[in-house]
């Protein structure tokens, strides 16, 4: 059995996160299309297949929207970090594919998790984009840890900060302690 998805404790959240909230959901709330052809149908028990698809679709991007706008203007409220690990450099490569795909895995548990249909494939779809910008990440790593390094350099005027970094760096606890009889650690 999958975890639910962390719920947003309304009663905790801040001032500046509901205003943060209220501005990100309504701007991805603008952006969404009604559907033409249910706004101008008149059977209030229309079965028409193409009506019924068009809803299912604009209430997936509705909750889409809204899932996306709570996950970037709200912290998370629970258990910090538990059964998870740091991985360098995760905000600047994959927080926004991140973010995306558990709204979308979200949505997709919301709709009591179909098999089938556009919930189905947009859920697996950006589970398969963050994974491959997760597995792009790990393969180019130390280029990250390089460019990091770069950028400690270009903000540290004094440069001890970046030099302390390097040195950091620089100590391998896979490196010999006694070579040829010489015990250098």
């Amino acid at each position: 059995m999958e975890p639910q998805p962390s719920r947003i404790d309304w009663l905790k959240v801040t001032a500046q996160e509901r205003e943060d909230y209220y501005h990100k959901s309504k701007n991805l709330l603008d952006q969404q299309q009604e559907p033409t052809e249910v706004r101008h149908c008149q059977n209030f028990n229309c079965t028409d297949e193409k009506h019924l698809e068009e809803i299912e679709n604009f209430y997936a991007e509705l909750t889409s929207a809204l899932l996306a706008a709570a996950s970037s203007a709200i912290k998370p409220t629970g258990k910090k970090n538990e059964g998870k690990f740091n991985i360098r450099g995760w905000n600047s490569v994959v927080k926004s594919k991140h973010q995306i795909a558990k709204a979308a895995f979200r949505l997709w548990v919301n709709c009591n998790r179909p098999k089938t249909g556009d919930i189905y494939r947009n859920m697996t779809e950006t589970k398969k984009d963050f994974k491959y910008s997760l597995r792009q990440y790990r393969k180019n790593a130390e280029m990250h840890k390089a460019n990091g390094l770069a950028a400690a350099l270009q903000a540290d005027k004094t440069k001890k900060s970046f030099l302390r970094k390097v040195n950091n760096k620089n100590r391998s606890s896979s490196l010999p302690t006694l070579v040829g009889g010489a015990n250098g650690g």
